[in-house]
Parts: C-alpha cells; sequence; structure tokens
C-alpha cells in the first residue's frame, strides 16, 4: 500500500514509547497470527519489546465480549488487527477505558471510525489484500521489515490473497526456493509446498482451543528470526501434533462428501452438513471451493450453535453480504452474526435459526 494510506498506522506506532502497555487483538487465523507477529516484532526492535500481550478475541463472535474488556483496562495502545470491528464499538472503547486504538484490516466496514484506521477497501471497495501483507508494509515504512516477509507470506496463502502481491512470493522464491512450487499460484503454493504446509498448520482457525494454539503459533512465529528456524521450535511441534490428528478428521469428512451433501443444481449452491470435534468448516469449504469456483459452497456445523463456512472462488456473488441477508428475522437479537468478503464469509447463529437460514439463503440466491 502506499505511503499515505499507511499513514495513519505510522503516526499511531511512532508515537508508543517504552512505557506503554500495548495489547493486540487480531482474527483468529492465520493471517491474523502473522499481522499480529509483524507488528509485534516492529515493536520490538522501535521500542525494545514487543506487545506486551497478543490474543484473539475471548469468543469466536465480530464484538469483544466482556472477558475482552477486562484486559483493557490497564492498556493505553489497543491495535485491532484483520478483524472488523463495527464502527461505534471501536469509539466506545477508546473513550471508555481513554486508550488510543488503531485498526488494520481489509474487511468490508460499515463506516469509517473515528480512531487510527488503516484499511484499502478505504478508497476502492473491490481492493483485496490480506492485513498481513498491509501489516508488512507498514514495517517496511517504519524501516524495520527485515526479514519478516516469509512471515507475511503465511497470512497471505491462507487469506487466499497471492494474486494481489505477487512480488512479495518471487523474493521468498529467490530466498528459499527448496521450499517453492515451480509455478507461484495460490493453489500450488497453498497445497503442493512445504512453505504451504507451514502455513497450513499455524492456521489454528480450524483447531479446538483457539486461545490456546493461537498463543503457540504466534510463540513459533516471535521466537523464529528465520523461515529455516520455525520447525526447531517447540511451540510449532505442538501445533504439528493437533494438525495431524485434524487432517485425519478432514480426510474421513471429505470420503462422506459426495453422498452427504445437498446440492441445488439451478442455483448452483451445496450444502454439506458435518458433525466433528475440530472446528474444520472452513478447510472442506476451501478444498471444495478450489475445485468448482461458481458454485457456493456452505459447510455447517452444528452444537448448540450452527457454524457456516461459505466459499465461492470465482466472486460471482457477494457472500459476506449475502449471508447477512440470510439471517432470519429476530436471530440477531440472539447473537446470529454473519460476514467476511465476497469469495469467503461466515456465519453463525442458534440452531433453531437453521431451516429458516437455509430457506432465506436459497431464496436469495434466485
Amino acid at each position: 500500500m502506499e505511503k499515505e494510506k499507511l499513514q495513519p498506522a505510522l503516526d499511531y506506532i511512532n508515537k508508543i514509547n517504552e512505557n506503554d502497555e500495548v495489547l493486540i487483538i487480531h482474527h483468529w487465523d492465520m493471517d491474523g497470527i502473522s499481522s499480529s507477529t509483524i507488528i509485534s516484532k516492529a515493536l520490538d526492535r522501535l521500542r525494545g519489546r514487543p506487545a506486551d500481550e497478543v490474543k484473539i478475541p475471548s469468543r469466536r463472535a465480530y464484538h469483544l465480549e466482556e472477558g475482552d474488556h477486562e484486559k483493557l483496562d490497564d492498556v493505553d495502545k489497543l491495535m485491532i488487527l484483520d478483524f472488523n470491528l463495527e464502527a461505534d464499538e471501536l469509539e466506545n472503547l477508546e473513550e471508555e477505558y481513554d486508550l488510543d486504538v488503531l485498526v488494520v484490516d481489509h474487511h468490508n466496514f460499515d463506516r469509517v471510525p473515528n480512531v487510527s484506521f488503516v484499511n484499502p477497501r478505504k478508497t476502492d471497495s473491490d481492493v483485496y489484500i490480506p492485513c498481513s501483507k498491509i501489516c508488512l508494509d507498514i514495517a517496511s515504512e517504519l524501516g524495520e521489515s527485515q526479514d519478516l516477509d516469509w512471515i507475511a507470506g503465511l497470512g497471505v496463502i491462507q487469506d487466499f490473497g497471492v494474486d494481489s502481491c505477487p512480488e512479495l512470493f518471487e523474493r521468498l522464491d529467490e530466498k528459499y526456493s527448496e521450499y517453492f512450487p515451480e509455478e507461484l499460484s495460490q493453489e500450488e503454493l497453498a497445497k503442493n509446498c512445504e512453505f504451504g504446509r507451514y502455513s497450513s498448520v499455524l492456521n489454528i482457525k480450524p483447531y479446538r482451543d483457539s486461545e490456546h494454539f493461537s498463543r503457540l503459533a504466534y510463540q513459533a512465529l516471535m521466537e523464529s528470526d528465520d523461515l529455516m528456524e520455525l520447525e526447531a521450535q517447540e511451540a510449532y511441534r505442538k501445533v504439528y501434533e493437533v494438525y495431524l490428528e485434524m487432517q485425519d478428521e478432514f480426510n474421513k469428512l471429505m470420503e462422506n462428501y459426495e453422498e452427504e451433501r445437498e446440492i441445488d443444481r439451478d442455483k448452483m449452491v451445496i450444502f454439506f452438513e458435518i458433525e466433528s470435534e475440530f472446528r474444520i468448516t472452513s478447510s472442506i469449504a476451501t478444498n471444495m471451493s478450489t475445485k468448482t469456483p461458481d458454485w457456493v459452497h456452505l459447510v455447517v456445523q452444528t452444537d448448540d450453535i450452527v457454524n457456516i463456512s461459505a466459499r465461492c472462488q470465482s466472486g460471482r456473488v457477494d457472500l459476506g453480504e449475502k449471508l447477512q441477508e440470510a439471517l432470519p428475522e429476530g436471530s440477531k437479537q440472539e447473537g446470529a452474526e454473519a460476514g467476511g468478503h465476497r469469495k469467503a464469509a461466515g456465519a453463525s447463529f442458534p440452531k433453531e435459526y437453521y431451516e429458516q437460514f437455509k430457506e432465506n439463503f436459497l431464496e436469495i440466491m434466485e
């Protein structure tokens, strides 16, 4: 991103001093973890220590809850990375807790908040740049981006942003050629190289205890000064053990996909309901959608709360908007949420609303 668009973040970070208590809250995926690591490493080089605490929200919801608010009493600086809180909530946080808020994000947003705010969609609603690449650009403008390219690359792959920053992967391929495929495409990088495997392992989104594994993934990246040090970290090995379990579960579920999916051929929509100990809907939706990019894939996991991951790799519909439109009337008052990108989005709501959601979604897809 151009320097002028990054300026609110540059001004914000340059004002942080060694005594400020800094909290980073980030999204529960690889892009969020990479973003927080890049900014924390830049802080370490600038003021002599990284962020004082780095965490995901206490519940996988697109707002902060009581457990998150408890962390804010002694904080001077709050950075929200790769996580699209609404403008009203951001402004209320800054006022209620008398702290400075910085948002670095790449999702759609309701309005520009009156806080320090960096988002490429502010000037172009259709642009798609993963947050980890934006954070790398911020670190570069601060003069602190050395040896951070590989961390950004891990986040970009999992957020399907390879096409938006090819120069990043050209640099990485030149430095770490043995870890990369011949073709630097999104699919090859995600599935057919060692670098992509690292990205999949540390993408803690499917894991049971997201808070625990996000801390481990962050620790593994923070303790590695180079890509080649990553596998030597104990924190990485702990995440990798669970990754292997998750892969076994993934393969078992995919064996049932052809028989158990529900297809609407006219509207090119597929619903696939699963049961799993892992939060694996995103992985399955991503895997299947790359094979049939014009189809809308909705993978549904039902407990007391229904969680849905939706993908349409061609972008023929805006999934973030469609999922929001499909939420049943009255469900938002009971905690229903939906949102995301054009090609990838998610929703969650109490299970009594599921059948109505399906009906609404299919009607919208007319």
